[in-house]
């Protein structure tokens, strides 16, 4: 009896799992839209849309952008077509120059697709504030208004977030920019 049992548990010891099953695949989840990326932005005056236009692409502005809980968050905002639409093309540059890094964060609540292969975005943008300084006893607040135009998307099997924002208005120093032409902002990333 006693060496029954011994080759019984020898028969069961020798018994192995195989290394060749597949890895269960991971449920799609909000949170993996998290995480820094790169891509371009395009900036486009809403009226300059036309058809003579049409066949033209304009070309993108490199950035950068992080993306963590309920913010997408860029660094380094590019700001001149902004700028140059309220100054002019000649002051544009220095101004930028003045300005410095502008820092600009976005804010949104998202859900899973029905598909859920992506994830959507509601954003929900505040104004982005200005101060430019005009020489070295005065300096200019600008806040432009900005809105969403779309929900943003992010897509699972090709990482890609695109987002659309829209700058709608201008008030200087609290009084409105009668000029300032709307100005749709057009968002391609990849995450890194």
């Amino acid at each position: 009896l006693w060496m029954a049992c011994m080759m019984m548990g020898t028969t069961l010891t020798f018994t192995s799992c195989s290394d060749d099953d597949e890895p269960t695949p991971t449920e799609p989840k909000v949170e993996d839209v998290y995480g820094d990326y790169t891509g371009t932005m395009i900036s486009e005056v809403a009226e300059a849309a036309t058809e003579a236009n049409e066949g033209e692409e304009t070309e993108g502005i490199n950035i950068d952008a992080t993306v963590r809980n309920d913010t997408v968050y860029f660094t380094d905002f590019p700001v001149r077509d902004l700028i140059a639409s309220v100054v002019g093309e000649e002051s544009a540059d220095q101004i930028v120059e003045a300005i410095g890094t502008v820092s600009y964060k976005v804010g949104y609540k998202s859900s899973m697709t029905t598909a859920k292969d992506s994830v959507y975005m509601e954003m929900s943008p505040k104004p982005l504030e200005l101060t430019i300084p005009m020489d070295e006893e005065n300096t200019m607040t600008v806040s432009v208004e900005i809105s969403a135009v779309h929900k943003g998307n992010y897509e699972f099997e090709t990482k890609n977030l695109n987002m659309e924002l829209k700058a709608e208005k201008v008030l200087i120093d609290e009084q409105e920019f009668p000029t300032f032409p709307a100005t749709d902002f057009t968002f391609e990333m990849k995450k890194k």
